[in-house]
């Protein structure tokens, strides 16, 4: 690996789904993807997640893992999960207040995919609550709140390979106006959707590449 001196004792937090979630890991009451052996048999420890392989590689410090197994960018979440869930929610509490990390990941978008929530248009003001259940609108909506509130961070949108379309280029769109970093991941390995052991350290590699530019 190439130097890594622009990341070595980096703190880290990330807003995220299942792809981010590991049991004991995550804030008591959100919903945990891994462990799970019978959909994917071989992410069975934290050490295999993406971002403890980042995390030990580099030294770095873990803030926050605000990360929510089913979870939507948007405010239409999945059928059973409260509107608490979505990322547009979750960032104001977990991200308004205290220590500010280097690097913040927002790493969503899928499960909006997934469930073909209304994509919408990015919109850069003026957003209403009906904007808000709608995908890109809502990661405006996110980007910005970050933005405003964690001055001191880079924040750093990582794009899942095999989203809708519109979705993919809205939030490329969206990072590129808020002046933010994107990691556009490309042949993930997975199973039953959900990165596999390979596919968590193809992820941890996508993202340490692009960071190290």
């Amino acid at each position: 690996m190439a130097n890594r001196s622009n990341l070595t004792g980096c703190s880290f937090s990330i807003l995220g789904d299942s792809y981010s979630t590991f049991q004991g890991w995550i804030p008591e009451g959100n919903a945990c993807y891994y462990p799970n052996p019978e959909n994917v048999d071989d992410v069975l420890r934290v050490e295999d997640t993406w971002w403890h392989q980042l995390m030990q590689r580099n030294q770095m410090k873990l803030m926050v893992n605000d990360s929510y197994s089913g979870a939507t960018v948007c405010t239409d979440t999945r059928p059973g999960q409260p509107v608490s869930s979505a990322f547009t929610e979750r960032v104001k509490s977990a991200f308004s207040t205290g220590e500010q990390a280097d690097y913040i990941f927002v790493f969503g978008g899928t499960n909006d995919s997934w469930l073909e929530r209304s994509v919408g248009q990015v919109k850069y003001t003026h957003r209403t609550q009906e904007d808000l259940r709608q995908t890109l609108p809502a990661y405006c909506e996110v980007l910005e709140y970050l933005l405003q509130h964690n001055s001191g961070s880079k924040i750093v949108a990582v794009v899942n390979t095999e989203l809708h379309p519109d979705i993919h280029k809205g939030i490329c769109n969206a990072a590129e106006h808020y002046g933010v970093m994107t990691v556009v991941l490309q042949n993930i390995d997975k199973q039953s959707g959900h990165p596999s052991a390979l596919g968590m350290g193809q992820i941890a590699n996508q993202i340490q590449a692009a960071l190290e530019k």
